[in-house]
């Protein structure tokens, strides 16, 4: 057994797996923190009381995300860590914000700028000087060419592709498999190629409860 570990907090949602699988992949033994309840009991080291120690959040809703973070400083974890699979690619000048998870198979390209406790999933790729928001959220092969800018808590969905230089806008959800190829505003949700708004959400300012 490995002396060092991490904790994954809130771990209701089946992704905790692959949080748990990466945080094993770099030599550390994962801690989950069930902090509703009534997660699967076959995570390993699952309680319910968060020890101190670094911790990465276990689910990958960019809706909910936020309300984890906060919900982890509650509990007393103040050492929010970023976690990268070591089957990812992530390019020397780009930067990752505290918290931040980069999942397998993933590319984070030159000069890509990511905030706090952001999602990354399986073979997503970040092109080269995105501006990636607070607690934003990418689902499996999500692609975003160079220039795009993600705002906090937005969702960019499984296969989606954003052009360059596009926008999408804090709490936007871009769906599976949209073809984005203009700004998306705050709270609009996308979908179809090209990407259409569907409808719009109520958007709540968030921030980083660890900045």
């Amino acid at each position: 057994m490995s002396s060092r570990r991490l904790i994954v907090f809130a771990v209701g949602s089946p992704y905790a797996w692959d949080v748990v699988e990466s945080v094993r992949r770099t030599g550390a033994d994962p801690v989950c923190v069930d902090n509703l309840g009534g997660a699967d009991p076959r995570l390993p080291g699952l309680t319910r009381t968060a020890p101190a120690g670094p911790f990465v959040l276990g689910l990958s809703s960019a809706e909910h995300r936020p309300a984890a973070a906060r919900a982890a400083r509650e509990a007393g974890l103040d050492e929010p860590t970023v976690l990268v699979d070591p089957t990812s690619a992530v390019a020397s000048t780009a930067t990752l914000g505290h918290g931040t998870y980069v999942n397998a198979g993933a590319v984070v390209a030159s000069h890509a700028a990511l905030g706090c406790h952001v999602n990354v999933n399986r073979s997503v790729s970040l092109g080269h000087d995105n501006e990636i928001g607070f607690a934003a959220s990418f689902g499996p092969g999500a692609v975003t060419a160079g220039g795009v800018r993600v705002g906090a808590a937005a969702f960019v969905g499984a296969g989606s592709t954003v052009l360059p230089d596009v926008s999408v806008g804090p709490g936007a959800v871009v769906g599976a498999g949209a073809v984005v190829t203009k700004d998306v505003a705050a709270g609009d949700v996308v979908v179809g190629n090209p990407a259409r708004v569907v409808r719009t959400r109520a958007v709540e300012e968030q921030r980083c409860p660890h900045c």
